[in-house]
């Protein structure tokens, strides 16, 4: 085959294009038989020298399936596997204030789009409906009409969704601002927060730190972690600009005065076939990295399951990184490609 290309080469010059892809062909069928898949030919030439591996997490890792199993409500709860026939009562079985299941029913309801849920959000209304809730009616109940209705969409920049509800208050303009997203965003907008006993109370320092402790508690039993709450507003206070400032992946009306809700801890199994796979391509010499946008002591906890790192490696702040600080130390975005060519360009990525 050598000498077959080597002529082909010699007499037609014309003919080193073909001979390469030839060449690159015979190698994703020899690596084929390794199962290593390979979708473009050129990426053959590098697989053989890959030394690291960069995966992302959910679904890849893990089985992209979510189920709420923790919620804290001023006391942790922990919720009950779901079965076919069991109907989740939470007022009963845990004291939940009625009142305060309302409004987290509620919240969760009016703040996820029904037509393109994902996982996460998923768990959560089904969360809902297992407690003989039905989410569409609450939907129907608490939307406005469709010339007044403001959504301000989850990003991965924003860390935060937020959908501006019916109150059925006496104002004329009686909106309500449900959020969820990231607890630790989430958190840091909320001023007041719902007790166990279903009263709003001002949030203070110790209080703050208890549910930072309750966040991580959960983020180290691998758990997702979503904060939801809400806030009033009216058409004086808020003078009905809710989207300034415009342009802003924040908005002022997401930023602060909100009341939490519940603390919800959404658990994704690894998938069992996942951690041998991972010592396997570690034993051949290949350093396997994880990619999230999840909290950062989740990440961890989801990759010692996956024995990407290990039990004593938890400690050490060189193992895992995260974007704000990556970005840093790079200097924000340097050299990308875009439409087959490099593009430069420097990006500020402190306000992220």
């Amino acid at each position: 085959m050598i000498i077959g290309i080597v002529i082909i080469v010699v007499a037609v010059p014309e003919g080193l294009p073909l001979a390469v892809m030839i060449s690159l062909a015979f190698a994703i069928g020899q690596m084929l038989k390794d199962d290593c898949a390979v979708k473009k030919l050129a990426s053959c030439e590098i697989m053989g020298g890959a030394d690291n591996i960069c995966s992302d997490k959910t679904g890849t890792l893990t089985n992209n399936s979510m189920e709420v199993v923790k919620m804290y409500v001023g006391k942790d709860i922990a919720i009950p596997v779901k079965t076919a026939k069991r109907q989740l009562n939470l007022i009963e079985s845990d004291s939940l204030n009625k009142q305060h299941w309302n409004l987290i029913a509620t919240s969760i309801a009016t703040n996820v789009p029904p037509s393109h849920a994902g996982p996460t959000d998923l768990a959560m209304i089904e969360l809902v409906e297992r407690s003989g809730e039905n989410c569409d009616s609450i939907r129907t109940n608490h939307h406005p009409a469709k010339d007044e209705f403001v959504r301000f969409s989850f990003t991965s920049i924003r860390k935060r969704m937020t959908t501006l509800t019916k109150n059925h208050g006496v104002d004329e303009f009686d909106r309500r601002a449900q959020i969820k997203g990231a607890s630790e965003y989430v958190l840091k907008a909320c001023s007041h927060y719902i007790d166990v006993d279903g009263e709003r109370k001002t949030k203070n320092d110790d209080m703050t730190a208890k549910i930072k402790q309750i966040i991580q508690s959960y983020a180290k039993q691998a758990l997702r972690t979503i904060a939801i709450g809400y806030k009033d507003l009216s058409f004086d206070s808020n003078n009905a600009k809710f989207e300034n400032p415009e342009g802003e992946p924040i908005k002022d009306m997401e930023k602060d005065g909100f009341t939490l809700l519940a603390i919800l801890g959404i658990e994704d199994t690894v998938r069992s076939e996942v951690p041998q796979a991972v010592a396997d391509v570690q034993g051949a010499g290949v350093t396997v990295r994880m990619v999230t946008g999840d909290n950062v002591d989740t990440a961890k906890a989801i990759a010692e399951q996956c024995n990407i790192i290990t039990k004593e490696e938890l400690t050490n702040p060189h193992i895992c990184m995260e974007g704000p600080h990556f970005y840093e130390i790079c200097g924000g975005l340097k050299s990308y490609i875009k439409d087959g060519k490099k593009k430069e360009e420097v990006r500020d990525f402190a306000k992220f």
